[in-house]
């Protein structure tokens, strides 16, 4: 007992005393191990190159996720303060998401349990949506941001919905009619942020959050209004059924292009600060999400509708 007494501080002094540091700890780690095992397994053999892509929606969506989980006990006070007062117990909340993230991690990247992962995390965000990020936009309904931040979730949502789809424990009727439930959570937040990123070009691109996107990228506004162009057609593409695989493959690699040239370089000037991480791996999270349904959508078009 006293053991435990004296251990516990230091955990807790371990884990606050460099915050940042532990979140991009535990992305790499979850990030380096996840692309062993798709290696190991031998995946990376498909012979095409946007499949290939889409073999990494599971690790750009877990990575991130990882992190997240370990801010929820390195910012344990911060991440409190967002739960509704309504909700008793805030710090075991914090705690369990924050357990419960990095334990969903491991499993997509591991492939163990991974439906039920999938289906708890599609769950747990769309929850995220009803209780938290569509009542703080209720109250400020002209802010843009607030929207931005609530099609977030619901698109990360959309994300898992549709990997446990692409696992196929359900009967095929209810993998089809998931698969088309999270292609529309997907299509309508790519689809406002097509419109935001036209009217708002010096914003940071991808997801179009309150940041204006520094002078020392390279190209500046022209990363937003490339992702608007191709958000736009996939979007439309996404929400009438049509061309779905290639059209969410689209999305996911403007992103991907974007992390690279836009929030990688971010994240390096603002090393010190979670806010450089949180963007970098935010936009990382939400390429896994389209990637991941993607990986739900059929191969053939004919089999669209």
């Amino acid at each position: 007992m006293s053991n435990l007494a004296i251990s516990s501080p230091i955990v807790t002094v371990a884990l606050t005393s460099n915050p940042v540091m532990w979140a991009y700890l535990i992305f790499s780690l979850v990030f380096i191990v996840g692309l062993a095992l798709i290696v190991v397994h031998g995946d990376w053999q498909t012979p095409r190159c946007l499949e290939k892509l889409i073999l990494l929606g599971p690790l750009f969506y877990a990575a991130p996720l990882a992190a997240f989980g370990t801010e929820h006990f390195t910012f344990a006070g911060p991440v409190a303060s967002l739960i509704p007062a309504w909700i008793p117990w805030h710090q075991f909340w914090v705690y369990f998401l924050g357990a419960c993230f990095i334990a969903a991690a491991v499993s997509m990247i591991t492939g163990i349990r991974a439906h039920l992962s999938a289906s708890l995390l599609a769950l747990n965000f769309f929850l995220f949506v009803v209780l938290m990020d569509a009542p703080a936009w209720a109250q400020n309904p002209r802010s843009r941001f607030a929207l931005a931040l609530m099609l977030r979730q619901l698109a990360f949502s959309g994300g898992a919905l549709a990997f446990a789809a692409s696992l196929g424990s359900w009967s095929k009727p209810l993998n089809r009619v998931t698969a088309m439930i999270a292609r529309y959570f997907v299509a309508i937040p790519v689809l406002y942020y097509s419109f935001v990123q036209f009217m708002h070009g010096s914003y940071v691109p991808a997801i179009p959050l309150n940041r204006l996107t520094p002078d020392y990228i390279v190209g500046h506004n022209i990363w937003t209004y490339l992702s608007a162009i191709v958000y736009a057609a996939a979007g439309i593409l996404l929400l009438i059924g049509k061309k779905t695989r290639i059209a969410a493959v689209s999305v996911g690699l403007v992103v991907l292009v974007v992390e690279l040239v836009v929030y990688v370089p971010m994240a390096v000037v603002d090393r010190a600060r979670i806010e450089g991480f949180n963007f970098m791996a935010d936009t990382l999270m939400f390429c896994g999400a389209v990637l991941l349904l993607a990986r739900a959508m059929p191969k053939d078009p004919d089999a669209e509708g």
